[in-house]
């Protein structure tokens, strides 16, 4: 199995859900700083703004980097290549200026784009109240019927979510990133469970949700790769097993979290 096709099946995750929201801290979907960050502005050419952030802090859904970026504001014009000041919001929970927007429409669009970058952009300026659907393009009116077909649309862990970029300067232009936030990180004792049952120590699957053999082998090498060269399944079982070595633990679990394509694990 290749890396870059490993992952947890729907259905385990499904069953983890009671796990995970037991174990994991609770925060705003996407998780996002509340203090502001910067963000650059350059044309697109598969969205229509490439939105560089940074002075981004670390433990969020967002990271310093490249992201697509749409325009939400036709009403404004946007500066490019000059550091902007703004404060992310979750589309799932807009600030109060916003709230009556559809971004359930907007994140079906995010999700399930099609046509070009400014059918795209028309159909979300059109959710925005500034384009008329007459003078749409074919392609943004059948992507606006679309998402009206699929008004209760809510993106999940996996799926595309619309983060507002909301300026400091009223003058500038408000925009949208596309954040795609990790499934929450799965505990020590889930990847102590798998690793000791695939060494052949104590307990067995048993029904209970569990990575594969093959996955495990594979998460093994990347971990070897990416974090630890010393790094092997066995060694994460001695780690594992001994009570003194609890501090590792959660290490040992988020380097498996990265291999499985999972956010890092967030213990109370």
């Amino acid at each position: 199995m290749k890396l870059k096709n490993l992952s947890i099946s729907i259905a385990t995750l499904a069953v983890l859900s009671g796990l995970l929201l037991a174990t994991a801290v609770a925060v705003t979907f996407p998780n996002l700083p509340a203090t502001p960050v910067t963000m650059t502005v350059a044309d697109g050419s598969v969205s229509y703004f490439v939105i560089t952030l940074s002075d981004v802090p670390a433990g969020y859904d967002v990271l310093n980097g490249e992201y697509l970026g749409w325009c939400l504001d036709r009403g404004h014009t946007m500066s490019r290549s000059v550091d902007l000041t703004v404060t992310l919001y979750s589309s799932l929970s807009p600030p109060e200026s916003l709230n009556a927007k559809p971004w359930n429409q907007i994140n079906y669009i995010l999700n399930n784009k099609h046509g070009t970058v400014d059918d795209v952009q028309q159909a979300i300026w059109h959710f925005m109240g500034w384009w008329n659907f007459e003078n749409l393009t074919p392609t943004a009116q059948t992507l606006v019927n679309e998402a009206n077909a699929h008004s209760d649309f809510v993106p999940s862990f996996g799926q595309i979510v619309g983060v507002i970029c909301y300026p400091a300067d009223a003058n500038e232009q408000l925009s949208l990133i596309e954040v795609k936030p990790l499934c929450p990180g799965l505990s020590p004792g889930y990847w102590k469970h798998n690793v000791n049952v695939y060494n052949g120590g104590r307990g067995s699957y048993s029904g209970d949700p569990h990575i594969t053999p093959e996955q495990l082998e594979d998460y093994e090498a990347y971990i070897k790769a990416n974090f630890y060269s010393g790094f092997s399944l066995a060694w994460a079982q001695t780690q594992f097993q001994n009570n003194q070595y609890k501090d590792m633990w959660l290490t040992i679990a988020n380097w498996f979290n990265a291999a499985a394509g999972l956010a890092p694990y967030i213990s109370d």
